[in-house]
């Protein structure tokens, strides 16, 4: 699998301005044969809180629209986050990470389960309650969002049927070896392909360093992208699978006890 991170110094909260930036690296990672391109968190607004402006309507989303349209048009999938905005009256929005095939069908949505309370987003986004896992190019892939990476129980659940993780995010640079360290971690302990894309920039007075990866099955860095706004390209065999097969990390678990433990 051929993964292209789309490192993107967003417009904060102008989306259509932010869209024409991702339009060129879409064109970019299909240039170079790449399957699928992913985005950070909120790709064309930034972790922004003004859900009033930047959110839009479940079931008929015009970035979701758009993506489904670029994506057929340059025949590539897309991986992508936005916000959607709350269904009825007196509930929160949802943090949303959407992938489109190479059709412009939608093929894997995922409701973000741990919203980032210290920043402000438990008070306007509530969790999702969903691993969301896919196939894709011969993968299985589970998809996560920033704060879901600090919690290690969602990605051992999600190794139980997928070999590729991928994490979207708005991390910042102040936490950028948090970031750095828990994708090859969760790498490491679950035997599986990480892939983090994060963004790049300033945005509403937060600086972001990048730094999106992709990692192996057992910690490597197969590429990385800092300091810059950039699409890089990562390759991804199926060894995941071979290596739990001989190390099998996942057998030795004990989660009947844990779960006692943790009662």
């Amino acid at each position: 699998m051929r993964v292209a991170l789309g490192q993107i110094d967003m417009i904060w909260e102008d989306k259509e301005a932010s869209v024409k930036k991702a339009e060129k690296m879409i064109c970019d990672a299909a240039f170079e044969n790449a399957d699928i391109v992913i985005f950070p968190e909120m790709s064309f607004t930034g972790f922004s809180m003004n859900i009033q402006k930047t959110g839009e309507k479940r079931h008929s989303s015009e970035t979701v629209k758009r993506m489904c349209s670029l994506s057929e048009r340059y025949n590539i999938a897309i991986g992508f986050g936005w916000a959607s905005l709350p269904e009825k009256e007196g509930e929160k929005g949802k943090n949303i990470f959407s992938v489109v095939d190479n059709k412009g069908h939608i093929i894997a949505e995922y409701e973000k389960i741990h919203p980032f309370t210290y920043g402000g987003e438990s008070d306007v986004y509530a969790g999702g309650e969903e691993i969301v896992s896919f196939p894709f190019k011969e993968h299985m892939v589970s998809l996560f969002v920033c704060y879901d990476l600090r919690f290690p129980e969602i990605f051992q659940a999600a190794a139980k049927k997928s070999d590729v993780m991928f994490v979207i995010a708005n991390w910042p640079e102040s936490r950028h070896v948090h970031w750095q360290t828990l994708l090859r971690a969760r790498a490491i302990e679950t035997q599986s392909y990480v892939v983090g894309v994060n963004c790049f920039g300033e945005h509403d007075g937060i600086s972001y360093s990048g730094d999106s990866m992709a990692v192996d099955s057992i910690g490597n860095i197969l590429g990385e992208i800092s300091g810059t706004e950039g699409v890089l390209i990562c390759e991804l065999d199926d060894r995941a699978w071979e290596l739990r097969r001989k190390f099998a990390t996942g057998k030795d678990r004990k989660e009947e006890l844990y779960y006692k433990l943790w009662q």
